[in-house]
């Protein structure tokens, strides 16, 4: 049966483990939200306020997780299951979300992905003290997908109260719905050909984890020039979101075609 669920997986590419991002989450954790607490930020009490985090610079928070370039979409839990703060690859995995802090996870997520993070974050707030755990589920296009999920709890003010990390990403496609996604490899790499130098540029740059202002700066362009451009990359591609590019660049460099 396992065998069976394994040859029906269409796997993802990923440069690094979900284990590393997880050190990079834990070490930033210690940073920011230690700093945070022992300035006085944040309150004794074992559950905060929406007033409580509003003294906490949560879009600096935001940047800093967002320039450290996990290849994991990362979410930040109060007790209550809202969310703090978050990174772009969170927003990438789930183009259809609207993210807000101090609300809990939208919506228009999949239903099955709320469930599933929501009983993580739960069982964090009880007591666990890292989790690493599998599900299957649709993602937010409607296809089936296999999702690693890592937790890991993060005690603040002398560990009166608590947050929780989680790291998603999806990790397999099932190869009926990998089918229909979207233009084969060949395909692909027929329209990467056709990008002049400063696209591909762009296309590279994004796969190693660039942001928008880096990408700027090398390819001598304003940060609104590139935000077209990476837009009409996209549209070109046949594809929705950035992450999809980093996974061509690996094919293409997999293949020996860049």
């Amino acid at each position: 049966m396992v065998q069976q669920l394994v040859t029906a997986m269409h796997r993802i590419a990923y440069r690094r483990p979900i284990a590393e991002d997880r050190l990079g989450v834990d070490r930033w954790l210690s940073t920011q939200f230690s700093t945070c607490s022992s300035v006085g930020l944040l309150g004794g009490d074992s559950a905060h306020s929406a007033a409580d985090w509003a003294e906490v610079p949560l879009q600096s928070f935001r940047v800093s997780l967002t320039e450290l370039r996990f290849e994991s979409g990362v979410l930040i839990l109060d007790q209550a299951s809202r969310l703090i703060v978050w990174n772009q690859t969170l927003e990438d995995l789930f183009v259809e979300g609207e993210f807000r802090a101090m609300e809990f996870l939208p919506d228009s997520l999949p239903v099955a992905i709320v469930q599933m993070l929501g009983l993580g974050s739960e069982l964090i707030s009880s007591g666990a003290t890292d989790l690493d755990y599998s599900f299957q589920a649709e993602d937010d296009r409607d296809r089936i997908c296999l999702w690693d999920v890592s937790g890991i709890r993060h005690d603040v003010h002398l560990g009166a109260g608590a947050i929780s990390a989680m790291l998603i990403r999806p990790v397999a496609l099932l190869k009926t719905d990998a089918a229909e996604e979207g233009p084969s490899l060949s395909e692909s790499l027929l329209v990467f050909q056709q990008f002049d130098s400063v696209d591909r540029q762009i296309c590279e740059a994004i796969a190693m984890g660039d942001t928008t202002s880096e990408i700027a700066t090398v390819v001598g362009l304003t940060r609104r020039s590139v935000e077209v451009r990476r837009a009409k990359i996209l549209e070109r591609l046949q594809f929705t979101r950035p992450v999809e590019i980093v996974r061509l660049v690996v094919r293409l460099e997999e293949n020996g075609l860049l």
